[in-house]
């Protein structure tokens, strides 16, 4: 006596069209026997939750889509709206694992539209603190933290070559000096004093300042 052995083979298109069709109509059923089941008032509720969410998620994207945000900044933003908390939260940690929201992202933004611009560490710190970002809590982290993210700074003119992403801060400083005063070196007591508290308006260090009073364009020689 011969086994007969069962033959099995895979589903066809017709066969999962079906297979979907039939669960996607088992939860709406259940939906319906669900909604049947809600007094008016639930269903009120229910209805206006998901709208609350809808408009919630518009916001995040709506919010993302204007500039890079923080998670702390886009979770004050979207409670300011009066969006439930435990939405927010878990929207917020969707948001971080699908990579619509990152600190880090957020973090280079900041750290590169400082150098764009011509600010010192001081500056640039203060300006992620401003955004609610923790990342970077040191004047020296943001060195180590663009040497660790080459990928968002590669294109800066600040950087020599892609082999060497060590940024220029006392270029920096002499060109936003230059940029404001001309290149005549500064003489006077006074004018030394005046051109020092300015680069240290726009977050230069102290050592930087002092010795961006000593260069122009002309005589920096950048190593």
């Amino acid at each position: 006596m011969t086994d007969k052995k069962t033959k099995f083979s895979a589903p066809t298109h017709l066969e999962l069209s079906q297979g979907e069709s039939f669960s996607s109509d088992k939860t709406n059923l259940l939906e319906n026997i669900q909604n049947q089941l809600m007094t008016d008032e639930q269903r009120k509720a229910y209805y206006a939750q998901i709208k609350a969410e809808s408009y919630m998620r518009w916001l995040a994207f709506y919010y993302l889509g204007r500039r890079e945000h923080s998670q702390k900044e886009l979770r004050e933003k979207l409670l300011a709206k009066q969006c439930s908390i435990e939405a927010v939260e878990k929207l917020l940690e969707e948001f971080a694992q699908e990579g619509y929201q990152s600190d880090e992202r957020m973090t280079s933004a900041v750290i590169k539209e400082g150098i764009r611009k011509g600010h010192g560490h001081q500056r640039i710190l203060q300006t992620l603190k401003q955004h609610k970002l923790n990342t970077v809590q040191r004047l020296s982290d943001i060195d180590n933290w663009i040497n660790n993210h080459t990928e968002f700074f590669t294109d800066s003119q600040t950087i020599e070559n892609q082999d060497n992403t060590e940024i220029d801060w006392l270029l920096l400083a002499v060109e936003a000096r230059v940029k404001k005063y001309g290149s005549a070196l500064p003489t006077t007591a006074k004018d030394k004093a005046k051109q020092f508290r300015f680069l240290q308006y726009r977050g230069f260090t102290a050592d930087i300042c002092f010795d961006a009073l000593k260069y122009n364009l002309d005589n920096l020689v950048v190593p």
